[in-house]
């Protein structure tokens, strides 16, 4: 496919800074290096614009704006297209392309206008083109779905746990156990460069995902805890292994605690984790934090109810969350395939 320089069939251009004081409450949308970072009274560009984030730790991200919107000095917009070359073709282009060569500076990556307008662009009939859009989007609109389905759910678990205790008992007071006082609580023992690839058992850590490891140290009814980062929450049942910064919960009796409800309780709980975590950069959790929870304890039956339901929403989640990292996949296949110089 023959190729020619991003340059020779666009202008590329900085717009003025604009400072964040001069931001107002309402307006258009102002682009930073990080998407939306404001509002202003005006706009530079009326219709949409591929904008490239050329400073900082984002550099090189590629984002198509909204109508009417203020791009700043922190992204370099694609402007006065060529008219053999449809704008859509060109965003999904350069958000396939490896733009790392055209960065530079070490404390502060930077992309210059010189750099970006080397790199070479595939060029294809106007056909071919309107394809690999209509493919692309429609691969992307199930993704926007399966996004809106995750975050619905994930408001709907933070929700949840309320909703049904005031559902099951109305206004009844329910006793309050500390959690420290009903459950064992104890971290992990391995170092992250425990984990094997091809580990016969999970090995869980502070990532989104676990890892594999060939030994285990725990073999019951489990929540995992990540100490720090995203402290995601994790219930399991079997033979596991965990990473020393990661904190495993189990019932002291499972007969006054089942652990399903409790991990009802801990979704909507840890929003208040994350508010209470200390730290600088890595936020994390203390023991005591989790030890000193004050736990409504109601009847077996009812936490057996609230447990599966909420056990329900845990495995939906894992079915969304595969579903998108599948799609993200199908996406990026699919840039690499129409897009390979």
């Amino acid at each position: 496919m023959p190729t020619v320089r991003l340059s020779d069939i666009c202008t590329l251009r900085q717009w003025k800074a604009l400072p964040a004081e001069k931001f107002t409450q309402q307006g258009y949308p102002v682009y930073g290096a990080n998407g939306i970072i404001g509002r202003y009274h005006s706009y530079n560009h009326e219709h949409p614009v591929i904008a490239i984030t050329c400073r900082g730790d984002s550099c090189g991200t590629v984002t198509i704006t909204q109508p009417q919107a203020y791009v700043t000095a922190n992204a370099i917009c694609v402007e006065e297209i060529r008219e053999d070359i449809l704008p859509l073709y060109l965003y999904y282009f350069i958000k396939s392309a490896d733009l790392t060569p055209y960065i530079s500076g070490a404390a502060q990556p930077q992309i210059t206008q010189h750099n970006l307008g080397n790199l070479p662009v595939p060029l294809c009939s106007q056909a071919r083109q309107q394809y690999i859009i209509e493919r692309l989007q429609k691969t992307e609109h199930i993704l926007a779905l399966r996004n809106r389905q995750l975050h619905t759910l994930q408001q709907l678990k933070e929700s949840f746990f309320l909703q049904a205790i005031n559902t099951a008992h109305g206004d009844e007071v329910f006793p309050r156990y500390k959690l420290g006082d009903i459950a064992h609580i104890q971290c992990g023992k391995k170092n992250v460069s425990a984990a094997e690839a091809d580990g016969a058992y999970p090995f869980f850590s502070c990532a989104k995902t676990p890892r594999r490891i060939n030994s285990y140290s725990f073999d019951g009814e489990y929540l995992i805890l990540s100490g720090n980062i995203d402290f995601k929450l994790t219930y399991y049942h079997g033979k596991f292994d965990a990473y020393q910064r990661t904190y495993i919960i189990e019932s002291r009796n499972p007969e006054l605690l089942h652990l399903p409800y409790l991990h009802a309780f801990m979704q909507q709980y840890l929003p208040t984790l994350r508010r209470q975590a200390v730290g600088g950069v890595v936020k994390y959790v203390r023991r005591h934090m989790l030890t000193d929870i004050q736990l409504p304890l109601p009847d077996a039956a009812t936490q057996r109810r609230i447990g599966r339901f909420s056990l329900r929403l845990m495995h939906l989640e894992h079915d969304i969350t595969t579903a998108i990292e599948q799609q993200n996949n199908m996406v990026n296949s699919m840039l690499q395939r129409f897009f390979a110089l």
